[in-house]
Formats: structure tokens, C-alpha cells, sequence
């Protein structure tokens, strides 16, 4: 067997691994967590930290495999039809929890992954934190963002973040939206495709999710996750910063009209309430 061959297999076994991921563990906790008694502040936690665990480990490994772009288009094609699906005719079985979510992180490798394997230089990821993180705030805080809507929409929500079992019931909790999937993806993405510290950036993504749950749990209020998330990757990546020379000014224009725009959104935000 040629070297190429045990590359390609490699690559097809870590897709596999990754897309398979999420359905067998969150499968298994649909099954065992409502069995197992957990006090309020237990059960919260291990709600959004089962979803999120499960999801950057699924995205750590799918990633990885660079796979042709028909094989992204298969696969973005299927998680949108089972998601579409589903918000028609409102399933809320476990198998539907199980679905929703296997198809979220396979949506986040086809689109968020397959984008970061294609950007041009890893420098080019820095600049993206910050307008996505600004994006973030603008989409959650403002009246007619598109983050604010699903959070306020129970049917939305359903199908655009990753659901978890609650232990000792049976009901479940969301934790990251599908916002949040295609950004870890992305990072994950570009780090792939130009030899950044691969578990580095898997450890940055997990420590912004983990701010982020922190944060709104004590806030109690739904929090950008796109701002620690792009935050621990911007600090945890040093490299990404140093931007090349015909980059900086494009980069910097960008980067201030998008911090500026999410000022101006928490200002009014501010002001009316």
C-alpha cells in the first residue's frame, strides 16, 4: 500500500470517527443521564459540558480530514435537509436530540472546515476573530440580529444549537449554537491547513467555550461565545497576529469598522435598557 493510500485512508478514518462522534456519546447520554440524580447546579453543568466536549472533540477530528469538496457538499446537504426536517414537524424524541445535533456538527466541518482549509495565509485568521467576535455582539444584542431571534424563538433554537440530556430528567438543554460550530471549525480549519499548533488551537477553542458558558451562568443572560472563543484563540495562536505587510491595512480597516459597530451596538444596548 502507497504512502498516499495511508494518508487518504487516514484521513476517510478521522472523518468517520468525528461525524460518528456525536451520535453514539450523545445517544448514550439520552439513555443513561435521565437515570442518574444530580442536584440543579450539577446538572446545568454537565448539560452544557457533555454538548460542548462532545462537539470541539467531534470538530477535532472531522477536521483533520481534509475531504474533496463533493464530499462536503454531501454532507452539508444531508445535516440541512434532517435539520430542516425536524423544524417542520417539530420532532422531539430522542432520536430527533441525537439528529439535531450529529447534523450540526456535520454542517460546522462541511461549511466552517472546508472554509478554513481554503484560507490563503493563518494570519488571515486573526483579523476573522475579531469581526467575528464583534459580529457576535452586534447579532445577539440587537433587536433584529439573527442570534437574538433564535434565542427568542423556541422553534429556531430546536434546530440551531447542540442539545444535551439533563441528568435526573428528561428534558434537555441547549449550549452552542450553530454560529458558534462553524467558527470552532473554521479555526480548526485554518490551523490544519497552514501547521499552527493543531492542539493548541483545540485547547483555545475549549477554554473560550468554557468562558463562555461561565459567563453566562453567572450573568445569567445568553452570552456571545464568539468573544472567548476568538479571544483564547487570538492570545493562544501568537503567530496569527504577526499580519503580512500587503495584509494590514485591508486588515486593520476591518477590524475597526467591526469593533466599532459592536461598540455602538452595546451603547444602545446600554441606553435602552
Amino acid at each position: 500500500m502507497t504512502v498516499s493510500c495511508v494518508v487518504a485512508m487516514n484521513a476517510w478514518l478521522r472523518l468517520s470517527a468525528g461525524l460518528l462522534l456525536t451520535p453514539l456519546l450523545v445517544g448514550l447520554a439520552a439513555w443513561v443521564l435521565p437515570s442518574v440524580p444530580a442536584r440543579p447546579s450539577v446538572c446545568d453543568f454537565v448539560s452544557f459540558a457533555g454538548a460542548a466536549s462532545i462537539a470541539i472533540a467531534a470538530l477535532a477530528l472531522a477536521v483533520r480530514a481534509n475531504a474533496p469538496g463533493r464530499v462536503a457538499l454531501i454532507v452539508a446537504a444531508t445535516a440541512t435537509t434532517a435539520l430542516v426536517a425536524v423544524a417542520y414537524w417539530q420532532f422531539s424524541s430522542n432520536a430527533a436530540l441525537v439528529g439535531v445535533d450529529a447534523a450540526l456538527v456535520g454542517l460546522a466541518w462541511a461549511l466552517g472546515g472546508s472554509l478554513g482549509w481554503r484560507v490563503q495565509h493563518g494570519s488571515h485568521l486573526f483579523p476573522a476573530c475579531i469581526v467575528a467576535a464583534s459580529a457576535d455582539v452586534v447579532s445577539l444584542l440587537s433587536p433584529e440580529g439573527p442570534s437574538h431571534a433564535v434565542a427568542q424563538s423556541e422553534r429556531a433554537l430546536s434546530v440551531l444549537a447542540i442539545w444535551f440530556p439533563v441528568p435526573g430528567s428528561s428534558a434537555v438543554a441547549p449550549a452552542l449554537g450553530v454560529g458558534d460550530l462553524l467558527f470552532i471549525a473554521f479555526v480548526l480549519g485554518v490551523a490544519s491547513a497552514h501547521q499552527l499548533d493543531y492542539k493548541r488551537a483545540v485547547a483555545c477553542c475549549a477554554l473560550g467555550v468554557a468562558a463562555a458558558g461561565c459567563a453566562a451562568a453567572c450573568l445569567g443572560i445568553a452570552f456571545p461565545a464568539l468573544v472567548p472563543i476568538a479571544a483564547a484563540t487570538s492570545i493562544g495562536l501568537p503567530s496569527i497576529r504577526r499580519l503580512r505587510a500587503v495584509d494590514r491595512r485591508a486588515a486593520h480597516f476591518s477590524m475597526l469598522i467591526a469593533v466599532a459597530v459592536a461598540v455602538a451596538s452595546l451603547a444602545r444596548n446600554a441606553l435602552t435598557h
